[in-house]
């Protein structure tokens, strides 16, 4: 299946502020429509819709240009709306940025208030589109 791919403002606003090179852009703009719907070391199911028309998902994008293995990289944080068939891109943010290690536990915490806040969005979305 391929999605029709869509960059949300936050999502724009954010690539300029952590500086995402355009090379990193451009593989996402590759990647994003092809997207499957089952977990790997690279892509996690944050959510599913109660009605199953949502899906968030959290995935692993290699820094091609930081050469610090796999751990490093972006975190990409976008929903799938399976009726429209569309790949909604949210969130990108630094690996080392997001509170995970010993970053710090406010990052960790505006974080997970990020995907709390996406996780009420879709459901409200949900039940408007009934």
């Amino acid at each position: 299946m391929s999605w029709v791919y869509i960059e949300l403002p936050l999502y724009i606003r954010r690539c300029e502020k952590v500086s995402i090179s355009e090379e990193v852009r451009d593989s996402i703009k590759l990647w994003a429509p092809t997207v499957g719907r089952s977990e790997t070391p690279r892509l996690k199911l944050v959510f599913r819709s109660p009605l199953n028309r949502y899906e968030a998902w959290n995935a692993r994008i290699p820094d091609p240009g930081s050469n610090r293995g796999k751990r490093s990289g972006y975190r990409l944080v976008y929903y799938l709306d399976l009726k429209e068939n569309t790949i909604n891109l949210l969130y990108i943010e630094e690996r080392d940025e997001l509170g995970f290690g010993k970053e710090g536990q406010r990052k960790k915490n505006a974080y997970n208030d990020l995907v709390r806040e996406l996780k009420e969005m879709l459901s409200k979305m949900e039940h408007e589109n009934k």
